[in-house]
């Protein structure tokens, strides 16, 4: 903790302050008190009163804390305030500490400034106080009152700009004051560039002007959200602050500023005129003296995007507006009956002939592709088609030669396809005639292994992942298995054994592929594609590390045969890095609670050592705390590095800095391990080291924030996304995250025995699910309702004789609440009855008459114990609030908790004997042989009688061990993670 008080060096309540700063609060307190006995007759000390207030807060006894709250609410609400510095540094620090936004503070430091106006640290200490507890509304009143002041000063005025342009991006769009505060700064901002002179620099000696490039770039960030872009524009445009300007530097950043400004106005002819000069200068043919005196771009593929799209926007200069604003206000340019075809004519000349001086650029050929998709001259795509085979024949050898392609291609029609295809096919062909023949003893070329699996990325792209023909995507599958084993067989010596795999190769790309194929067409319930591909996936993972998507699919996949341990081991293969944990730990945490909730360290499961998975890097606790242990330290990590932009007066560098800590803390990651945690809190009983329960807000703003690069997306652009296709259940949204926030407040209220849905910001109403809200389970919608019908119950709770009409109301809604929950429990349990007969919804068909437990079996049975155990712990509180007041009859509430617990029971008891019957099928080894031979097969089978499981196993034979070896050894470590799980559920215990 720190504390910047004055005039304590060699003073007597110097200790005090150092016990303070080693935060040992109990030897503190007797100091202060021993302090306080000290002081003569009639004297008192603000700082003494406010430190003991502060530390009593901090002692873990409820009294010491109501006495520190009722001291402290004396030295808010004292008349006159209290002004001494110490005193009020200390109030805040300690608020800072406790993670409290208290006003009071606030109107403290306010009436200290303007009872003592010129004390200029005053000032700082009362900004930096509300910055660095992010109260933009509070750092803007400081600023503004420190402007006030000391009108001459440089910092305190943009201070203030700083604090209103936060404010206006953080406030919620219904407050009034967030069009206030973006006026505010952009007027600032406006007066701060006309004091920019042209002459030398001793000239700048008024405070409130842009000096520097950072200055200017943060002028643009301020312009920009207020829609100010003519504006904004036109200061690029000037000679003092613009681009050419001795202050701009002829920065690319402002470049790249004008061209999005250009666009953001819809001045499309300007843009393309500006980005044709830029290209044009830096043309490799060209030899006239440049117009804008760049040369060589930093970014050229900015500049062919923003020229080909503003030159469509010319030819259909609707496309680019808002086709949901009902007045449309379109440039100067943009939209006029005006525009000459002629003009449009040259304009397609112009960038053909620029394209042709950049014909060896990756960007400019591109840029190519994109024009040629859109032109409605080629409707059929042939043009697009010949420039797609040019792109490719020329990078083609390398990995992001799809990705490049992909935006594009899908504007192809099938015939044109089909011909495409061909001609990539035929020039592959030429150039390697062994790469398809598969030749014993003859090694491909690297280069054109990778060019073989980017033709086989776009006809999966093209063609497969539209159209469904079995025996094609046989085929398919087939010809990306033997790449991907023509990869390995490169990799291997003379001798046959493999070298040291520690990168990606030439072929892991069609093996990812393969797998890819074998998901997409794989059934939900009875087909063994799917394993197929997890095994295919497990290899690569193992293989090739550096493979991201492959173990990020993997993961997902172990998640959906509901595999959690396997899930957590392959997550744990990512080593993932402090960077990535705000936006990778979905992977593994997306809906796990419900599937592997239970720890492998700390808990009280015991497993026989053969079936448990070895070592803590199955754990999946031990990731969740991991990555919920970082967002705890970036709290202060994070403010560290914004303060030293602050410091430096960086402002545009501090803006993003803020924006990017913004996001990790309001983060939808973030949350979804709150809700997880939460989940894992109540079902496994954990006793966790750490209380997170100081990251647990509701932001005004929950940013989309997860990293889908670890899954491939080789679908048609018009297609779904595979990773939407492998999901465990949809893919959650923002809705979905409010519902179950919603869920964990109700339980959090249910252990306190209070709470109302008011104080919890959560309307049942707002939050209720629709038939448009796709993202929950069906599973997940009924513990939502059930949850809310027990806050019903809480509320009625609290009802203390009231009065004869509101303890009517009150027993009313809880008979109510209490008949829907019964009705709503008695349809859970029978619906888990059927769960006995091995219903396929909630079980996978591994091989012919075996049926292992889905991802569906364990999320239907964790929620509804979760479930079971929320409504056990609320009939607790309303039997206990009932004893008191009497606010239902005790008797016919009586029955009826008697039922529902009764239900409850039964629910346990069903979940119980499914999981321990299934424990016991899959703890021995006889399901094993029949999930092998499912998968490759047996070593008699011939091609035709299962092609994929043919060249699966002649895969698996090439390396040191059979296929039969390799894949038994995988199915066991499979079926003892269902083990795992099945034991886990077992182990779930149910409240009285």
């Amino acid at each position: 903790m720190e504390l910047a008080l004055r005039d304590l060096r060699d003073h007597p309540d110097q200790q005090i302050h150092d016990a303070i700063i080693d935060e040992e609060w109990r030897r503190a307190l007797q100091m202060i008190e021993k302090r306080e006995k000290k002081l003569k007759k009639g004297q008192t000390s603000d700082w003494l009163t406010a430190c003991k207030a502060s530390v009593l807060l901090m002692l873990p006894e409820s009294a010491k804390k109501r006495q520190g709250r009722l001291l402290l609410d004396s030295i808010l609400s004292r008349n006159p305030p209290v002004i001494d510095f110490n005193a009020m540094e200390t109030i805040q620090s300690f608020a800072e500490l406790r993670h409290e936004i208290d006003p009071r503070i606030d109107n403290l430091w306010m009436q200290a400034a303007n009872a003592q106006p010129s004390d200029e640290q005053l000032h700082k200490c009362w900004f930096h106080s509300r910055f660095r507890m992010r109260d933009w509304q509070g750092a803007r009143k400081a600023g503004m009152t420190y402007t006030k002041h000391f009108p001459t000063r440089r910092d305190p005025f943009f201070w203030t700009i700083f604090a209103n342009f936060m404010a206006s991006k953080t406030l919620p769009d219904g407050n009034s004051e967030k069009q206030l505060c973006g006026t505010m700064a952009y007027r600032m901002c406006a007066k701060a560039a006309e004091a920019v002179v042209l002459e030398t620099d001793q000239e700048l000696s008024n405070g409130r002007v842009i000096r520097t490039l950072d200055d200017i770039v943060f002028l643009l960030d301020v312009y920009e959200s207020q829609g100010k872009y003519q504006e904004a524009i036109m200061i690029l445009e000037s000679h003092r602050t613009g681009i050419k300007s001795r202050i701009g530097k002829r920065s690319w950043k402002l470049v790249t500023s004008k061209i999005r400004l250009l666009g953001s106005a819809h001045r499309w002819l300007d843009q393309f005129r500006f980005c044709f000069e830029l290209l044009e200068d830096a043309s490799p043919v060209n030899d006239k003296p440049p117009v804008h005196g760049f040369g060589k771009l930093g970014n050229d593929g900015y500049v062919w995007n923003a020229l080909v799209n503003s030159a469509l926007s010319l030819k259909f200069p609707t496309c680019f507006l808002d086709r949901n604003d009902p007045d449309p206000k379109p440039s100067e340019t943009a939209v006029t009956d005006a525009i000459d075809r002629n003009f449009y004519k040259s304009t397609r000349l112009a960038i053909a002939s620029l394209l042709d001086d950049y014909r060896m650029d990756r960007n400019a050929t591109c840029a190519g592709m994109l024009w040629a998709s859109k032109l409605e001259e080629d409707v059929r795509g042939e043009n697009l088609a010949t420039k797609a085979l040019q792109y490719f024949e020329a990078y083609g050898h390398k990995i992001f030669c799809f990705n490049d392609l992909q935006p594009y291609v899908g504007a192809m029609r099938p015939p044109v396809v089909q011909s495409f295809l061909h001609k990539v096919n035929a020039w592959l062909m030429e150039r390697d005639f062994n790469l398809f023949q598969l030749v014993e003893g003859k090694n491909s070329d690297p280069k054109l292994l990778v060019s073989k699996t980017n033709a086989l990325k776009l006809e999966y792209c093209l063609t497969h992942s539209r159209v469904i023909e079995e025996t094609k995507v046989e085929a398919f599958i087939i010809e990306c298995i033997k790449c991907y084993d023509r990869g390995l067989r490169n990799c291997r010596n003379n001798v046959g054994q493999p070298v040291n795999f520690a990168e990606r190769f030439p072929g892991d790309d069609a093996g990812l592929l393969a797998a890819a194929a074998l998901l997409k067409f794989s059934g939900e319930y009875q087909d063994n594609r799917m394993l197929r591909a997890v095994l295919l996936l497990d290899e690569l993972s193992k293989r090739s590390p550096a493979m991201y998507e492959a173990s990020g699919t993997l993961i997902l996949l172990y998640i959906r045969i509901g595999a959690g341990s396997l899930a957590a081991k392959a997550y744990h293969g990512l080593s993932i890095k402090n960077i990535q944990l705000p936006t990778l730990p979905w992977l593994l945490w997306t809906r796990l609670s419900t599937v592997h909730p239970h720890g492998l360290v700390s808990r009280k499961l015991r497993l026989p050592d053969e079936l448990r998975a070895s070592s803590a890097e199955a754990d999946p606790v031990q990731h969740l705390t991991q990555a919920l242990d970082y967002h705890v330290s970036l709290k202060g990590t994070d403010k560290q590095e914004i303060f030293e932009f602050f410091e430096r007066k960086q402002y545009a560098s501090l803006h993003r800095a803020m924006d990017n800590s913004l996001h990790d803390h309001n983060g939808f990651v973030k949350y979804l391990l709150l809700m997880e945690w939460a989940r894992v809190e109540r079902l496994s009983e954990l006793q966790q080291k750490r209380d997170y329960r100081i990251l647990f807000d509701q932001p005004a703003i929950t940013y989309e924030n997860r990293d889908q690069s670890s899954v491939p997306n080789w679908e048609h652009p018009n297609s779904t996304p595979l990773l939407h296709n492998i999901m465990p259940g949809e893919w959650p949204t923002i809705d979905w995250l409010s519902h179950q926030m919603s869920i964990a407040h109700i339980f959090a209220n249910v252990t306190n025995g209070s709470g109302s849905m008011e104080e919890l910001n959560v309307c049942p109403q707002s939050k209720a699910y629709s038939e448009s809200e796709k993202s929950m389970t069906r599973e997940e919608h009924g513990q939502l309702q059930t949850a809310i019908e027990c806050q019903t119950l809480l509320n009625g709770s609290e009802i203390k004789g009231a009065g004869i009409a509101v303890n009517t109301a009150a027993a009313w809604a809880i008979s109510a609440s209490l008949d829907s929950i019964e009705k709503r429990q008695q349809a859970v349990n029978d619906e888990l009855a059927t769960i006995k007969h091995r219903r396929s919804e909630y079980f996978t068909l591994v091989s012919e008459g075996v049926l292992a437990p889905s991802w569906l079996f364990f999320h239907t049975a964790y929620i509804s114990l979760d479930t079971a155990i929320l409504i056990k712990k609320t009939l607790i509180v309303l039997e206990n609030a009932n004893r008191k007041h009497r606010i239902v009859d005790p008797q016919a509430a009586g029955e009826q908790i008697g039922r529902i617990r009764l239900l409850c029971d039964v629910l346990h008891m069903t979940i119980h004997d499914v999981a321990s019957k299934l424990y016991e099928d899959f703890s021995s080894d006889r399901y094993h042989e029949p999930i092998v031979h499912s998968i490759i097969g047996r070593p008699s089978d011939q091609e035709k009688k299962d092609p994929i499981a043919y060249w699966l196993r002649d895969h698996f034979n090439r390396g040191a061990d059979d296929a039969h070896t390799v894949v038994q050894a995988f199915v066991t470590r499979l079926c003892q993670s269902w083990c795992e799980a099945l034991r886990s559920l077992c182990n779930v215990t149910s409240p009285p």
